[in-house]
C-alpha cells in the first residue's frame, strides 16, 4: 500500500532538493520501489513514486547532459532516503552519502520549522537553533 493513498497530492507538503547527477545515481542505488511487508510501516522505507522520480531525473540528466536536478520531496520521501543512505557511502564518481543526507536534513528542518503555532511555552525548531547559537556565541555554553 502506498503511503500517499490516504492524502491528496495537494495536502502533502514538499520541499525542493537539488541533487547532482552523481548523487542521483547514489539515490538510485538505495531507493527501492517496494519492500516486503511495507504495509506494516507508518513510513515504508520504499517508494515506487520516488524511485520513478529518481529514474526520470537520471534519464533527463544523462540525455540532456544536466549536472543537477531538483526533486520535490515529501517527509516520507526524505525518510526513505534517510533509512537507506549512510553517511559513509560513496559512489565511484565521488557522490557522498554525508553530503546527500545533509541536504535531506536541511529540507526536513525546513518542514519542521513550519509547524503550526499553538498556545503554550514550546519553542519552534528555528527558535531553539537561534537561541542555541546565541548562547554558544556569547560563551554561555563554555566549559
Amino acid at each position: 500500500m502506498d503511503r500517499r493513498i490516504n492524502r491528496t497530492t495537494a495536502e502533502i507538503e514538499r520541499k525542493p532538493v537539488t541533487f547532482s547527477r552523481d548523487e542521483l545515481w547514489l539515490l538510485h542505488d538505495f531507493v527501492r520501489h517496494e519492500l516486503p511487508e511495507s504495509r506494516h510501516w507508518r513510513f515504508p522505507p520504499a517508494s515506487e513514486e520516488l524511485n520513478e522520480e529518481i529514474v526520470l531525473a537520471l534519464d533527463a540528466c544523462e540525455t540532456h547532459a544536466l549536472s543537477e536536478y531538483t526533486l520535490l520531496l515529501s517527509k516520507g520521501d526524505m525518510l526513505v532516503i534517510d533509512f537507506f543512505v549512510r553517511r559513509d557511502h560513496r559512489t565511484p564518481e565521488g557522490a557522498s552519502g554525508k553530503n546527500l543526507l545533509l541536504k535531506i536534513f536541511r529540507a526536513r528542518s525546513e518542514l519542521s520549522s513550519g509547524l503550526v503555532e499553538h498556545e503554550g511555552n514550546d519553542f519552534a525548531y528555528r527558535e531553539v537553533r537561534k537561541d542555541a547559537a546565541a548562547d554558544y556565541d556569547s560563551g554561555t555554553n563554555a566549559s
